[in-house]
């Protein structure tokens, strides 16, 4: 098991990029592959925010009021991330009309969300055909008995983001409601791939074998019929490398009676096979799987394939194809300002590449299932994935709850498998309850189940478990490998205590796969501080000086290092995020532990911090800049780089160079003038420049005791506005 850490394996790809430009090239919006095609359903609907009735889903029903909107889309943009927690929850109504596109006689119509949140009711023309519980997956319904193939249909949906039994109840982090991602017509041929496995590609790559004269890999592929007619025909995978060369080829015979399904296994063998190696070397094959009648092709279906090997070792950490691999990583939420969850690939593009900027090569993508095209870019950037389940906080109380968390974890499996970047699956994340009372009684027994989920849908993929447990709490060792959310010196306790925590835990269970799912503390681009002390009662309150952040990531980033047989690490969090429970720091209903800020326009400096310990790009950056002005004449000024030694300029004359073991390069008792002050830092290496920043800094001598003037009243403003 994975608890001895040897035995290391091999995972496969899924998820095809398809871009927002390549469907907008197509007229028609229509995208075709043999046997199959989608029509985008994005623009031109209406909406709503009222209870309504089924009857607002009937053809004659006069919508013309309602607002027009464009998909994705969410009506807690604003009101979720204003505090106060009450953005508004309920019901929420859609509509949009459609014609299909000319089809063959028999060709099956679904139509598929990527997400929506958090109960879905799904009409066509009037008719329910399905709902679907669960905020973050892919779903799907076959509509084609419902459907006019040759006249206007209407598509009506009643979403509704209720607080529920269903996961997650409740969480740190705002609840959007809407059909935030994107929707679509996906039409096949009557026998086909299939389309109802959890809304899956139908298809599960597995590799068993990688060395460097080959790789074997499993193809399993479902399929099903809807045909009156008895089936014959052949099953072709074939795969190929990124010049789109056959490198592998397998056939099966397929027969289906009409209305059954099936299932193949047909295996593969690479020659010489090129690993996906993470951020390093993100190479991927494609695999084409072909249901031919003949030589004809009824369906399609194409998927990624990464080829890599991986373990996780108790004493050693994480393994990727044969050598130790440092996981310096990240969590994610998915919202934006003014936007909520409904964002773009754009959005998902920038966010990817601020963190390439700072280092990162893993993500935690906290607390949910985020997009498919998201897992794509992690693919193809070499970026490795905690998938996470949405069990945050309580665990249900009714069976029905309970069951939806399963089924919600079956999804994110099923959809997700082929992806290379993922490593890991959670089961979820700082369940409630403690010293087996009856809340924590509830969350094991339902992580136990879960974790009995994750070996039955994927053995070759660890489960992990984000614990802020004591170092007894029986949840610490249901899963694979744990990891654990600390806040020392934040919310509790001393920076020191991670120290202590972690060594005795390891100490305690030798055989258990240790990481570090989140440590953050809250930093204001407004609020400053001359050497901040801890003062953990004013974590949830108004004053995080930037400087607080900084102080505290730099302890405990040193600590985590220090430890090897720490299997990764995740920073709470990489952007700000929309939690309007939270009245703290300058803004309420905002969690401002990022270190970039909720626009992603601004880097905090503790994202240089790490961008210095995780990046051999040339970089130096000035500590504090922010705080430009001081009310002291002596100043301590430090500087974050990469380099060999950092030279530092006050008002055009130099002060040294310095050395450093740990990127942080000090210049203690700093004498300012009275009034503005130029700070210059340059960075070497072999004696050379390779990077240089400046900053300015201006001393008051009116002699005024406050931190920053200028804050401090902004502060106030802002509050009386709330």
């Amino acid at each position: 098991m994975w608890r001895n850490a040897r035995r290391s394996f091999a995972q496969a790809a899924t998820g095809l990029l398809m871009l927002t430009a390549a469907l907008s090239a197509i007229a028609d919006n229509t995208l075709r592959t043999p046997g199959r095609s989608t029509v985008q359903l994005v623009d031109n609907w209406r909406f709503t925010f009222a209870d309504g009735s089924n009857e607002w889903s009937a053809p004659s029903f006069d919508d013309s009021a309602w607002e027009p909107v464009a998909l994705p889309h969410t009506w807690n943009n604003f009101d979720g991330q204003d505090g106060g927690n009450n953005f508004r929850r309920g019901n929420g109504w859609y509509r949009t009309h459609f014609t299909l596109p000319a089809t063959l006689a028999d060709q099956r119509v679904l139509v598929e969300f990527d997400a929506a949140s958090k109960v879905a009711d799904v009409f066509i023309n009037g008719k329910a055909v399905g709902s679907h519980t669960g905020a973050f997956a892919r779903f799907r319904f076959d509509i084609t008995d419902v459907v006019n193939s040759r006249s206007d249909n209407v598509l009506a949906v009643r979403v509704n983001n209720s607080r529920s039994q269903i996961v997650p109840i409740s969480g740190d982090f705002t609840q959007f409601g809407g059909i935030y991602r994107k929707a679509r017509l996906l039409l096949t041929s009557p026998v086909h791939i299939a389309t109802l496995d959890y809304a899956s590609p139908g298809i599960y790559l597995t590799t068993r074998k990688v060395n460097a004269n080959a790789a074997v890999v499993e193809a399993r592929v479902k399929f099903a019929s809807e045909s009156k007619k008895n089936f014959q025909g052949t099953m072709r995978v074939r795969v190929s490398d990124a010049m789109g060369k056959t490198v592998a080829t397998a056939e099966h015979a397929v027969q289906l009676t009409p209305g059954k399904s099936g299932e193949l296994m047909l295996p593969l063998e690479i020659a010489h096979p090129h690993v996906w190696n993470g951020a390093a070397d993100p190479y991927q094959y494609r695999a084409t799987v072909e249901l031919l009648s003949g030589k004809r092709v009824l369906d399609a279906v194409e998927q990624p394939l990464g080829l890599r090997t991986f373990s996780i070792n108790p004493d050693t950490g994480f393994i990727l194809n044969n050598q130790h691999l440092a996981l310096h990583g990240v969590n994610r939420h998915q919202d934006r300002p003014d936007h909520g969850w409904a964002i773009s690939e754009e959005d998902h593009r920038q966010d990817v590449a601020i963190m390439q900027e700072m280092g990162v090569n893993a993500i935690r993508l906290a607390h949910y299932q985020h997009d498919q095209y998201f897992y794509d870019l992690c693919d193809a950037n070499g970026m490795a994935v905690w998938a996470e389940l949405a069990f945050v906080n309580e665990a249900p109380t009714t069976p029905e709850a309970r069951e939806n968390a399963k089924q919600q974890l079956h999804e994110l499996i099923r959809q997700n498998y082929n992806h290379p970047a993922i490593f890991f699956w959670s089961l979820g994340n700082e369940t409630t309850g403690k010293n087996n009372d009856a809340a924590a009684e509830k969350a094991t027994s339902l992580l136990r189940e879960l974790a009995a989920v994750v070996r039955a849908e994927d053995a070759t993929r660890p489960s992990v478990y984000a614990s802020h447990h004591n170092l007894t709490d029986p949840r610490n060792l249901i899963p694979d490998a744990i990891a654990f959310n600390k806040y020392f010196g934040w919310y509790n306790g001393k920076y020191a205590d991670l120290d202590d925590f972690l060594d005795k835990f390891h100490s305690a269970n030798p055989t258990t796969p240790i990481g570090m799912s989140e440590y953050g503390a809250g930093g204001s681009l407004y609020q400053h501080e001359d050497n901040p002390p801890v003062r953990n009662h004013q974590s949830k309150g108004a004053w995080h000086p930037e400087e607080w952040q900084t102080a505290f990531h730099e302890d405990q980033w040193l600590r985590i290092q220090a430890r090897p047989w720490i299997w990764g690490s995740f920073v709470w969090n990489m952007f700000d995020f929309a939690a309007d429970n939270r009245t703290e720091g300058d803004l309420f209903g905002r969690n401002d532990k990022g270190l970039v800020t909720y626009d992603r326009q601004t880097r905090k400096d503790a994202f240089y911090w790490y961008q210095a310990n995780w990046t051999g790009k040339p970089m130096v950056h000035i500590v504090s800049k922010r705080f430009w002005e001081r009310g002291q004449s002596k100043i301590d000024v430090k500087v974050y780089s990469n380099g060999d030694e950092v030279e530092l300029k006050l008002n055009g004359v130099t002060l040294g160079k310095n050395r450093s073991d740990d990127h942080r390069f000090i210049w203690p008792a700093v004498e300012l003038r009275a009034g503005p002050n130029r700070v210059e830092a340059y960075a070497y290496r072999s004696g050379k420049i390779i990077a240089a920043d400046w900053g300015g800094f201006t001393f008051r001598a009116d002699g005024d005791p406050r931190p920053n003037k200028f804050v401090v009243d902004l502060d106030v403003a802002a509050a009386s506005q709330h």
